[in-house]
């Protein structure tokens, strides 16, 4: 123990007796540089330090620690401009580094942390006195002591065990600043449109015991997990979805990606019904149950059919449809069964089931009549009336294509004009593709869309033609910003 205020020293010394501590003293020595880079191995730090390390338990694992700057309570020497400074943590994430307010004679300020071993600086004045780590542990005080006295001033570091009888001995007021402003969320996971942020325990580098995982998408709260424990199979824990709907199933880790499990079950608050595989909290592939008793078995986007799939009525039946998009207007002949419903072919137009191919091909060629007699009308139109500055889908053209690169829609004119749709679906290790041809006219915010023709559903490996249907003309919404198309709520790019 170095000479300095000897009745500040006896009193240090009582306590680190009682709390059955072990206590490091450092003279004041500006000749050591402020900690800021690695930190050294644990075999390194002082004996006493490691010794006053708890017998851990699963009790204490996962409780803060708090780090204590005090200063003595005489009036003698430096005893006003101290403060302390912490750089980093050796090894957990999320730390944001502070410094303490200018303290003098009696005054205490405290800092809730997690577990680890931490950087510090000590300054009197601005002028460095001791710089280098410290060892905090769960559930205890670790204090800084700024010893000062009228020959020298000094530093004591000590871990104190027993915090409770600690503080009771003290009885002084401290500034605490809490653990959420010494910390920041860790992101443990950012894809599939999903940002996983997790605020809870660490020790020296590992996540213990259980916190919060906080779920965003596109900015905005999709989920939080209470008493989620971070483990390597996945989060334990509940999940509550802000939309209010429910799951049966557990988030597990496959490949690297915090997901929900295979075949869980997700229960909306209007009814609808989904069970498969996952893109995360994303409905992929599966049975999708929907409010009124319909059901979808295949694809999905947006938690709307796509690609090849079967449409199963809830009175009875079925049909298999090339395309989801299709569903709930499909029109064309389409494979069909069911208890009641003969196995063969089906007459849908518009998504009304009809008695015949015949009535089918009447009601097609109506809707061609009608469909070419709207686009006759603007363009006309568009012939008769001034030139004005064109806006949103009305300067759209080219060719575009959908996130999943499976898609292509491309618009040979801005306006109006002729146009050609591609999509690519997947049927087990089968690859097909649906190509359709059409006229269209624009506005806006809006595209009207007559389809020409029959559309063809083939194998594309082969070529070979599976299915001949036609599209029901129609106008749907539209977005357009330079190279980014929204067509009908499906997002294509240049």
């Amino acid at each position: 123990m170095t000479v300095g205020n000897w009745g500040a020293k006896a009193l240090l010394i009582g306590v680190c007796m009682v709390g059955l501590i072990g206590c490091q003293t450092t003279t004041g020595d500006t000749s050591i540089p402020p900690v800021q880079g690695t930190a050294p191995a644990l075999s390194s730090a002082p004996s006493s330090a490691q010794s006053s390390a708890p017998q851990q338990t699963v009790a204490n694992l996962s409780e803060t620690a708090l780090i204590s700057f005090e200063l003595n309570n005489s009036g003698i020497g430096g005893y006003y401009g101290w403060q302390l400074q912490v750089t980093r943590a050796a090894n957990n994430a999320g730390f944001i580094p502070f410094i303490s307010n200018q303290l003098s004679s009696g005054q205490i300020q405290r800092f809730e942390v997690w577990p680890d071993r931490y950087a510090i600086n000590v300054y009197r004045l601005g002028d460095l006195q001791y710089s280098g780590w410290v060892d905090v542990h769960p559930a205890q005080i670790t204090v800084i002591y700024a010893d000062f006295g009228l020959l020298f001033d000094d530093v004591k570091i000590n871990n104190i065990a027993d915090p409770a009888l600690y503080q009771q001995a003290k009885n002084i007021p401290a500034l605490l600043t809490p653990i959420s402003s010494t910390y920041s969320p860790q992101t443990i996971q950012d894809t599939g449109g999903y940002r996983f942020d997790y605020r809870g325990p660490q020790q020296y580098g590992k996540h213990v015991g259980t916190g919060t995982v906080t779920i965003s998408k596109a900015g905005k709260e999709f989920a939080t997990i209470g008493n989620a424990a971070l483990e390597d199979t996945g989060i334990s824990g509940r999940i509550q979805f802000a939309d209010n709907r429910t799951t049966d199933g557990t988030i597990v880790r496959l490949n690297g990606i915090y997901q929900l499990a295979p075949e869980t079950r997700t229960f909306w608050p209007d009814g609808q019904e989904f069970t498969g595989r996952y893109q995360v909290f994303t409905p992929a592939d599966g049975l999708l149950r929907m409010v009124d008793g319909t059901s979808w078995k295949g694809a999905l986007r947006n938690e709307r059919p796509f690609g090849a799939g079967r449409v199963m009525f809830a009175a009875d039946g079925w049909i298999d449809l090339p395309s989801g998009e299709m569903f709930p207007n499909q029109t064309g002949t389409f494979s069909c069964g069911g208890i009641t419903v003969p196995v063969g072919e089906c007459y849908y137009h518009a998504g009304t089931r009809l008695a015949s191919a015949a009535e089918l091909d009447l009601l097609i060629e109506r809707d061609r009549q009608i469909a070419a007699k709207d686009v006759k009308q603007p363009r006309q139109q568009a012939t008769d009336a001034p030139q004005a500055t064109e806006t949103g889908c009305r300067q759209a053209s080219g060719t575009f294509h959908d996130t999943t690169g499976n898609s292509t829609l491309t618009l040979d004119t801005p306006g109006q004009g002729r146009g050609n749709f591609i999509s690519y679906t997947f049927g087990g290790a089968a690859k097909y593709r649906f190509e359709i041809d059409f006229t269209y006219t624009t506005t806006p915010d809006s595209i009207s869309v007559t389809y020409e023709g029959i559309g063809t559903y083939s194998n594309a490996a082969t070529g070979e033609v599976l299915q001949r249907m036609t599209i029901p003309s129609g106008t749907v919404p539209c977005q357009f910003d330079r190279d980014v198309l929204v067509f009908d709520g499906v997002e294509y790019r240049k």
